[in-house]
């Protein structure tokens, strides 16, 4: 299933860090989201691992057997040279795999996680199978994180946005932002939408609207790594302005 999104994965390939996002910081909160629900000993898999960062900073910290999966090969030989690089050759399974074709896996997971993969789908319907294929991956009491973007909290910042003389935000032209209400009345056999976490809401008010107010006065571009950006990671989790959002689902 080669298309317009694989070919832009495939091509980012090679941009190292900002591989998966050019906003680095965000990448940061994403990673602390989702290690909060790893533990050693247990058995983990990602889909959608890109180059392999978010895999190899979960390896550092955590004792655990994991396998990664990615349709873009160009992805998966950036993830295993990335490896290499931090002294972790073949201790972290990377593999060309397409969540769309429900690929037979050899075991069930503990935890499986995504970071920006199921809004690459083109359609909720899309979006939905592969969730449901996700955690049928999972052992009995095993968790999906799924850690993804909002279209309702897209819409809050760009209320705040549009209410202080910014323009409105739309998200990138291979992105479908999940839908929250239609995400909450989901029906999966054995599977519970146990809580989300709006893990990124002030990251994205300070971001998205103080930082971008303040470049817009001073007549510059919004800077990813500006000092109210590094200020919005040592603050805790405030208000609900979260475009990221970690949605937890549980195999009873």
């Amino acid at each position: 299933m080669q298309d317009k999104v694989w070919e832009y994965w495939n091509d980012r390939a090679s941009l190292e860090n900002k591989a998966g996002s050019d906003d680095l910081l965000a990448k940061q909160l994403e990673i602390r989201a989702l290690s909060k629900h790893i533990s050693n000993g247990m058995s983990v898999a990602e889909f959608g691992c890109g180059n392999g960062e978010t895999a190899i900073q979960l390896f550092k910290q955590y004792e655990i057997d994991l396998d990664c999966f990615d349709y873009s090969p160009a992805m998966i030989d950036s993830a295993k040279i990335n490896a290499q690089k931090n002294g972790l050759p073949e201790k972290i399974l990377f593999q060309v795999c397409d969540v769309r074709t429900e690929p037979k896996l050899l075991k069930k997971y503990d935890r499986i996680y995504s970071e920006r993969m199921i809004i690459n789908l083109p359609d909720w319907n899309s979006q939905l199978k592969a969730i449901k294929f996700i955690t049928n991956q999972l052992n009995k009491g095993g968790q999906y994180l799924m850690c993804e973007n909002s279209i309702q909290g897209l819409n809050k910042i760009n209320s705040l946005r549009v209410s202080v003389g910014l323009s409105e935000i739309t998200p990138p032209w291979h992105n479908l932002y999940i839908d929250d209400e239609a995400l909450s009345k989901i029906n999966i056999e054995g599977v519970t939408l146990k809580c989300v976490e709006p893990f990124s809401s002030t990251y994205y008010f300070l971001s998205r609207v103080v930082n971008a107010w303040l470049a817009e006065r001073a007549g510059v571009k919004p800077a990813y790594d500006s000092p109210v950006n590094q200020l919005a990671l040592e603050l805790p989790e405030l208000g609900d302005f979260a475009q990221g959002k970690l949605w937890i689902f549980e195999r009873n």
